[in-house]
């Protein structure tokens, strides 16, 4: 997110994750609906795109093969991270996630795996997932898009407050201080020692 406004994307991404994703868009299946990749120029004269204020619903297969709503998830503050096998980066997020879910019930992980189900379902066997994984390849990215997410490139990663108030988000690797920051974000918006605003500027600034 730029520190000049909450809500909106930072530029900074992990080298990693895009050398991973132009290497599938190059050489794996390309996601159905997935948007090209925007050269520095597009970028530089794209007008940044807005957080959305609130989690849109949105309903994307679970690794069951069922539809799932997001909306089905929510009550909690939740942290919904973008994935896909294929990304280092990504995989490297997952063991914290899932110590972040085991620690604080209080706060629903969901992970949405920009990928086929089948690679994914094989992943997800070996990994003993404690937070709900959904699965999408265009409608994931639409996903992303509906929550003003604007830079394409995995990992991201979205914060909600439990009113599902968005937060913030986070464009490459997640490491524990940003778990740290959510957490005290969403703490203190418990207790009602900040508002909603406040909790997206510390975001926007320590993100």
């Amino acid at each position: 997110m730029a520190k000049s406004r909450p809500g909106l994307v930072t530029l900074g991404l992990s080298a990693a994750a895009v050398l991973g994703y132009v290497t599938y868009r190059l050489l794996g299946p390309t996601p159905a609906g997935a948007p090209p990749a925007a050269t520095t120029t597009e970028q530089e004269q794209a007008p940044p795109r807005q957080l959305a204020d609130t989690l849109p619903d949105f309903t994307l297969a679970n690794l069951a093969g069922e539809p799932q709503s997001i909306k089905s998830l929510a009550g909690k503050p939740m942290l919904i991270n973008f994935w896909a096998t294929w990304c280092g980066p990504c995989l490297r997020e997952i063991p914290m996630l899932k110590g972040l879910q085991a620690a604080r019930p209080d706060i629903q992980v969901v992970g949405i795996a920009i990928d086929k189900r089948e690679p994914v379902g094989k992943f997800a066997s070996e990994q003993a997932f404690n937070y709900p994984i959904l699965v999408g390849q265009s409608e994931a990215w639409e996903a992303a898009a509906a929550l003003g997410v604007e830079v394409y490139a995995l990992p991201f990663t979205v914060f909600t407050g439990a009113d599902g108030a968005l937060l913030g988000v986070h464009t490459g690797e997640l490491h524990a201080e940003h778990l740290a920051e959510f957490q005290a974000a969403i703490d203190d918006l418990a207790a009602a020692r900040i508002g909603t605003a406040e909790a997206r500027s510390r975001l926007a600034g320590r993100m």
